[in-house]
């Protein structure tokens, strides 16, 4: 299967999936079943993350043959080195003979910027759908998926707050006068459940993608 957005949603998605296989039996140390579940919440939420990273770049290549390219795609702001690396190889090629190929590096200018973007919140998948050309993304998926937009909203901006414990505090619980280590509880089920609806909104995304394409 040649590679795209949906490859990569779906890849973090089986890893997550073999994270919580391996949490569903005893481990030889102590804790590591609810390391494994943090891990595979982590790579689950990463999935819509990656998806929406892909889809950005590849879509590239389409929205630019449109008259006008998205507005927030017109806006996005691009380092003046890019800039000035793509006019240098643009003289270079011209100088030796050289078919120049400008867009190549324009999508590769475009790859670095959103590599500094996070796309895994409700308004960040907002605003790459847009990037991406695709207005009105989120009532588009919510019929889908069956799901009212503002339930899709709670629950994503949900798993994405869980997802930065995780990531950026350890999951250590947060207390006012903390005396020992200790942990937010996780849950094998309930990482499970997170995850079979992530696969899901996915699904529903690159469906609306497929229509709009």
């Amino acid at each position: 299967m040649a590679f795209s957005p949906e490859l990569a949603g779906r890849t973090c998605i089986e890893k997550a999936r073999r994270l919580l296989d391996l949490a569903a039996h005893p481990p030889p140390v102590a804790d590591t079943q609810e390391d494994l579940c943090r891990h595979a919440l982590v790579s689950g939420t990463t999935a819509i993350d990656s998806y929406m990273h892909w889809l950005v770049f590849t879509r590239l290549s389409d929205v630019r043959w449109r008259e006008t390219l998205p507005k927030r795609l017109q806006n996005l702001d691009i380092p003046f080195s890019d800039l000035a690396s793509l006019a240098d190889s643009a003289l270079g090629a011209q100088k030796d003979g050289r078919r120049v190929r400008p867009w190549v590096q324009v999508k590769n200018a475009l790859q670095n910027r959103i590599l500094s973007m996070t796309f895994q919140s409700y308004s960040q998948v907002a605003g790459a759908f847009s990037l991406a050309g695709i207005e009105k993304s989120w009532s588009k998926i919510a019929a889908e998926t069956k799901e009212p937009a503002s339930q899709i909203e709670s629950r994503l901006n949900g798993l994405v707050h869980r997802r930065n414990q995780i990531v950026h505090e350890g999951d250590i619980m947060r207390m006012s006068r903390p005396r020992a280590i200790r942990h937010n509880p996780v849950d094998h089920a309930e990482v499970s459940a997170e995850i079979d609806w992530v696969e899901h909104l996915l699904a529903s995304m690159q469906t609306v993608v497929a229509r709009e394409s």
